[in-house]
């Protein structure tokens, strides 16, 4: 028999302390170069762990799909009981995301807990497969290349993850007829959606934030994501993408010897130096875009001081090189080809060499690149024209040859909207699901690919002008309700719980009777 989550009464389990993530590793450069503000300026520290939670796990199948495969894993899950309503009560489910595990999501969430208290709910945060602890084979077999190992990381799995974990927790709790609501930021965002539409007796509702959920060839423009970006920073320092896209050119201009005076490199440049730091800034600020909520601790304000105070080729030398340092520029690698993504995305790649083993990734990367090579594939590129940073494209064959060199794959470029429905564009939502709520802060960059119209009167577009990332639920700057808010998010939070609880008192042919 299955082993069941511990119950709510036995003594939470420790977590490992939360780990900054990439943009928190940029905000501590910032700091050390002394771009920032003061420290009142800096955005609230999560606690170093959930002290709130429970930790839990729950014995889930290797392989969903194959019956022939009766392997099991330990997935980790947290829960907190301290508003749920008991039987019968509802039931949030953060429906897990990349990263470094639970830790890394949580601890920006806040809203959650907020939207528990509201809703008299039980709060569930998943962590899904192949990241933190929650190995289908531990840490090294897991990334085999085979099918029977690395191939079971996929978004089907994940779902069919959470799927389980909802009768898991409706069996333990004693609560069959409690309703789900899925709900998740990013990647985390576009699984409750996919949830919601393929376990639709399982889950009731879904709120998806700063969900890429168009992000696919053919739905999405790819240079969206730039010319969002690009506007952010315009928005909150007028003329910055000027100086920006300036000091771009003067960078790759540069001769070598004018970059390592510049830069202050420790070793002379080479003829790729500029670029390969151009690459890097590139990702550095766009993932800024990112955090731009609320403004007082955007890093855009940072960012834009420095290379609107200082321009030509070392603009960017404020934001890489502290002071009486010198620049290491082999630390700078070259983008593998193809797997352009951002924020910071193809830094992490880069730490191991293209090729069939990553020797200096983590696993979080290995899992994050072998799904940007499989079934989560946005495309995204650059022009210099609507948008301020060097000109790439999107090349789909050449994302082919380097997912086969590092990891045997074919992208498969058109598969998650051609089956879950979003291949026909927005008005065809409707036939695919329901209660469905789309959060974007405009100053986000991934809302280029994500749903800001209403599709339906249940697929609901709730837009914050000033939000960023996943603002609603928490993001690093605002990682729970605060007196802060601007009144743009108090506004989205305050529709999102009415429509939650609109709909948790509909059943499934519509508003109960009067």
């Amino acid at each position: 028999s299955e082993r069941r989550a511990a119950p709510l009464s036995s003594n939470p389990r420790r977590l490992p302390s939360y780990q900054p993530m990439g943009l928190n590793k940029v905000l501590l450069a910032l700091a050390v170069v002394g771009l920032l503000a003061p420290a009142r300026a800096m955005p609230p520290v999560p606690p170093p762990l959930p002290f709130y939670y429970v930790a839990a796990s729950m014995e889930q199948r290797c392989d969903h799909f194959n019956a022939l495969n009766a392997d099991t894993f330990q997935q980790r899950y947290l829960v907190n009981d301290t508003f749920w309503g008991g039987p019968g009560a509802p039931i949030l489910l953060y429906t897990g995301a990349e990263g470094d595990g639970i830790e890394s999501v949580f601890a920006h969430s806040g809203y959650v807990l907020e939207l528990a208290r509201e809703l008299k709910a039980l709060a569930v945060f998943s962590e899904m497969r192949f990241f933190g602890v929650s190995m289908p084979y531990g840490e090294h077999d897991s990334f085999e290349r085979r099918p029977e190992r690395l191939g079971l990381l996929s978004i089907e799995q994940t779902l069919a993850d959470n799927a389980h974990l909802v009768t898991e927790l409706r069996t333990t709790y004693k609560t069959k007829a409690s309703r789900v609501v899925a709900l998740g930021g990013s990647l985390a965002g576009t699984l409750a959606f996919l949830l919601r539409a393929k376990y639709p007796a399982l889950v009731h509702a879904a709120l998806a934030a700063s969900a890429p959920i168009f992000g696919y060839a053919n739905l999405t423009d790819p240079y969206g994501w730039y010319r969002v970006a690009t506007a952010t920073f315009e928005k909150q320092v007028p003329g910055c993408p000027h100086a920006v896209r300036a000091a771009f050119a003067a960078l790759l201009e540069a001769s070598p010897t004018a970059v390592s005076k510049a830069y202050d490199t420790c070793r002379p440049a080479d003829d790729s130096t500029g670029r390969r730091i151009a690459q890097l800034m590139t990702d550095k600020l766009s993932a800024m875009a990112t955090a731009a909520y609320p403004k007082v601790f955007s890093p855009v304000l940072a960012a834009c001081k420095a290379v609107m105070t200082q321009p030509g080729v070392g603009a960017f030398a404020p934001l890489l090189v502290p002071a009486g340092a010198c620049f290491n520029v082999s630390t700078l690698h070259s983008v593998p080809e193809g797997l352009r993504m951002p924020p910071s995305a193809h830094a992490r790649l880069a730490r191991g060499a293209p090729g069939q083993h990553f020797s200096g990734a983590s696993t979080a990367d290995l899992a994050w690149f072998y799904l940007a090579c499989t079934e989560i594939v946005h495309p995204i590129a650059a022009n210099n024209r609507t948008d301020m940073f060097p000109p790439f494209e999107w090349d789909p064959h050449a994302l082919a040859r380097t997912c086969h060199q590092l990891f045997g794959v074919t992208p498969r470029l058109s598969w998650i909207p051609e089956s879950m429905g979003m291949a026909a564009g927005p008005r065809a939502l409707a036939s695919v699901t329901s209660r469905v709520i789309f959060s974007n802060g405009l100053l986000d960059p991934w809302s280029a690919q994500s749903l800001t119209a209403n599709a339906s009167r249940s697929l609901v577009a709730l837009n914050m002008a000033d939000g960023s990332h996943h603002s609603d639920l928490g993001s690093w700057g605002n990682p729970w309700p605060g007196r802060g808010d601007s009144d743009d998010l108090v506004r989205v939070r305050r529709e999102e719980l009415a429509l939650l609880r609109q709909w948790l008192a509909e059943d499934d042919h519509g508003p109960p009777a009067c």
